[in-house]
């Protein structure tokens, strides 16, 4: 995993095309490097590379469109409306950038950037998402770019923009997928050697990014890109789930991890952590911002993410002009402090790159994935987000990893799959629900846990009836073994249980958590919101003096949790298995606590650790094991 940062110029920010000054772009740039910064996200603002003018005429009809007032040059960028010196400007950056070693990140349709939306005069008014003069335009710049720099080495992704989907509202899928499919295209009309990255967040499985009439869909941009990108904030106030923990919380330095398989898993494609940060600093000091990004980097890097790029490198507290102007919360997100001190968060960045330069292997093998938990429709943004990362998160503590896919895709092959928080009564089709039942019955283990969503079948399978269902007044409290849970729900369902296995019931004797036998697997069943009411419950996944809610997931994981070779028995050191071929493994173990903690780790009969174990983990911190087969 190779680590860097967003960039505009230390003295001019999104204004630094306007005001130009190398020797400045140079200073910023050795700056970075000396952070150890391998990767630069740069933006190449709209409004200065193609600053066209709409003139008009007699009742303001559209006569002409001129550059800085002048007709459009008769050369190939200027027939593209984009202004030569501002490619120049770029040019000289790239090359800085190659001095020094680094690759950039280039968000070519930059009309948005942390809250201000940049569009040429000419096209003031129109949705740059959907409006066809725009997109044409929008267009031609992006092929000019791309022709005139694609010869540039630094240059190593090709990116639509940041966060394009900001930029306008689409009205369906179709406008959203048009977009993209033109931004796409333009860019591999003049370069097919380099992946094209989407620069966007906030996005959703397809379905229910229409159901929630955002239809802005993770598949779409796996199906048009070839990189994905996590946007992962702790705090961002449009994630429930990423409020409510302190950022050195073990919840809060896996959001990255977690938005980045979303990405990935959904979109079946490589995705990559390319913003992140902490907000201001009335969220975090910059002792807990450095504890934090040190945890998040490990966890990133152990599920996959190829880059880790934190917002932004130098400070913006002393610009005058929006976007910081008007939002306190990324004035202060630097590397550097504004007198270009590294800040502690800067020390731990450069100091993961010597972590991963040292390591006895690289790249780090794919981790082993046990289950899949699949998203069902009938979600919104929160409800996704929620059933989701919990659902992670509860397989973490409980000993295994998970992959996401969601409900209308062909099932991926596993033994156990995990359907958190179903809602309403479509929330799968029946052909989708047999295609689950025909794994069960084969020897798949299904669990599902239920928010006020419907089931059919249901006797046959689950070995249970329905009495009734009535809405909660309070909590449900059941006690599951020998820890007390209580869980707030929508509703009650009275089971009537014939074949079942009871494993939990509230205090009048109703059981709330059930298994059954079906076919040569077998179902669990959570009559329950559990993921969603973790989402949403402070300290739920790491103050001790919660219930340890995933022992209910272990219940149902005994299987693949027999196939793992090494076991950890504190909750907040987290592992995954990188399997090397037959007869090696590499084992990343993640102390997520705030304190060292002595190594809690357990080694299965059939392999032996090559080295020593380590006495201690150190506070978010990590450490990496070669396995080898002894048999």
């Amino acid at each position: 995993m190779q680590v860097g940062c967003n960039y505009w110029a230390s003295h001019a920010g999104v204004k630094m095309w306007a005001d130009w000054r190398e020797d400045v772009v140079r200073k910023d740039f050795a700056l970075m490097a000396a952070a150890g910064m391998q990767i630069v996200r740069v933006f190449p603002r709209w409004t200065d590379f193609q600053p066209l003018e709409l003139l008009r005429g007699h009742n303001g009809r559209p006569v002409e469109l001129r550059l800085h007032g002048e007709v459009l040059p008769a050369t190939p960028c200027g027939q593209a409306g984009v202004d030569e010196q501002q490619l120049a400007r770029f040019r000289t950056l790239a090359e800085i950038a190659a001095e020094h070693d680094m690759g950039l990140i280039v968000g070519l349709v930059t009309g948005w950037m942390s809250g201000e939306l940049y569009t040429p005069p000419a096209f003031a008014g129109l949705n740059p998402l959907t409006d066809p003069l725009s997109i044409k335009w929008q267009v031609r710049m992006v092929r000019c770019m791309v022709r005139e720099w694609r010869d540039l080495p630094a240059i190593r992704i090709w990116e639509l923009g940041n966060e394009s989907n900001c930029m306008g509202q689409v009205s369906n899928a179709e406008q959203a997928w048009n977009w993209t499919n033109a931004i796409t295209a333009a860019i591999r009309a003049e370069d097919s050697t380099r992946p094209v990255a989407s620069g966007m967040h906030g996005l959703m499985p397809a379905a229910d990014a229409e159901f929630s009439g955002t239809n802005w869909a993770i598949e779409t941009q796996g199906e048009l890109c070839d990189l994905l990108t996590s946007h992962p904030y702790p705090h961002s106030p449009s994630k429930l789930p990423a409020r409510v923990d302190a950022h050195t919380s073990i919840r809060s330095v896996f959001q990255a991890a977690v938005e980045t398989c979303f990405y990935s898993d959904f979109g079946q494609r490589p995705a990559f952590v390319e913003e992140i940060g902490t907000f201001a600093p009335s969220y975090c000091n910059e002792k807990t911002k450095a504890a934090f990004i040190r945890n998040a980097m490990f966890n990133a890097w152990a599920h996959g993410s190829d880059y880790f790029v934190w917002w932004c490198a130098f400070e913006q507290s002393q610009l005058k002009h929006p976007p910081y102007d008007w939002s306190c919360w990324e004035r202060e997100l630097g590397l550097y402090t504004a007198d270009f001190q590294l800040k502690p968060v800067g020390e731990e960045i450069r100091a993961f790159r010597s972590f991963v330069s040292a390591l006895p292997v690289s790249p780090l093998p794919p981790r082993r994935q046990d289950a899949v938990c699949i998203i069902s429709r009938s979600m919104d943004f929160n409800c996704f987000m929620e059933n989701g990362w919990s659902a992670f998160m509860l397989a973490k503590q409980a000993g295994f990893d998970l992959r996401f896919q969601y409900v209308d895709r062909p099932l991926i092959d596993s033994e156990l799959y995990v359907v958190p928080g179903i809602r309403g009564a479509s929330w799968s089709r029946n052909h989708e629900m047999q295609a689950l039942l025909t794994r069960v019955r084969a020897g798949a283990t299904l669990y599902l846990s239920v928010d006020d969503g419907a089931l059919s079948p249901f006797d046959e399978v689950f070995g249970a009836g329905v009495d009734y269902r009535e809405a909660r007044r309070e909590p449900a409290r059941f006690t599951c073994g020998g820890a007390q849970y209580a869980i707030d729900s929508p509703f009650r369902m009275a089971l009537l249980c014939d074949d079942a296995e009871i494993l939990a019931t509230e205090a009048d004797g109703n059981p709330v958590y059930i298994r059954h036998a079906y076919g040569r697997g077998e179902v669990y069943l959570l009559t329950l919101p559990l993921e969603r009411y973790l989402a949403g419950r402070p300290g739920a996944f790491h103050r001790p003096s919660e219930a340890p809610w995933f022992e209910l997931y272990k219940a149902f994981a005994g299987r693949v949790l027999a196939q793992r070779a090494v076991k950890s028995s504190h909750r907040l050191v987290t592992l995954t298995e990188h399997p090397d071929g037959d007869k090696r493994l590499w084992v990343v173990a993640v102390n997520n606590h705030t304190e060292a903690l002595p190594t809690p780790l357990s080694i299965a009969p059939g392999w032996a650790l090559v080295g020593a174990m380590p006495e201690r983990i150190a506070a978010h911190s990590a450490i990496l094991l070669e396995l080898k087969a002894t048999r």
